[in-house]
This record gives structure tokens, C-alpha cells and sequence, in this order.
């Protein structure tokens, strides 16, 4: 893993928390008030799709370079 990767990784890990945390509460709050509720739920979305997109970042496997324009070799 480079270096990039392992903040990714670290960075994703950390918005889990915050966007649990207004996941939650945005489903709490969607029941009792319309509003407040789903502009909660709104931003875990957010933070939970940069979460996601972090760990896709974090996971990727690098591609290998492929044959050389000569090389005739299988």
C-alpha cells in the first residue's frame, strides 16, 4: 500500500463515526419532525459516500505496466 492509500484508509475509518452518528439521528429525528430529520439523513449521505469513496481509493490495486511496445514474448 502507498502511502496515499493508507490516508485514505485512515481518513475513511474516521468518517464512519460522524456519518453513523447522523445516520442515526436522522432516523430518529425523521420520525418525530419532517425537516430537521431529513436534512440530517442528507448529510450522512455525504459524509458516508466520501467515506466510501475513500475506501474504494484505499483498496484499489495498482495496474501493472503492461508488454513493452517490442517485446514479443507470451
Amino acid at each position: 500500500m502507498s502511502g496515499g492509500q493508507i490516508a485514505a484508509l485512515i481518513f475513511a475509518i474516521i468518517l464512519l463515526l460522524p456519518g453513523g452518528c447522523f445516520l442515526f439521528f436522522g432516523t430518529v429525528f425523521a420520525t418525530e419532525s419532517g425537516g430537521f430529520g431529513l436534512m440530517l439523513l442528507l448529510i450522512a449521505a455525504a459524509i458516508l459516500g466520501l467515506a466510501a469513496f475513500l475506501f474504494r481509493v484505499a483498496f484499489r490495486r495498482r495496474q501493472s505496466p503492461g508488454p513493452a511496445a517490442g517485446d514479443t514474448r507470451p
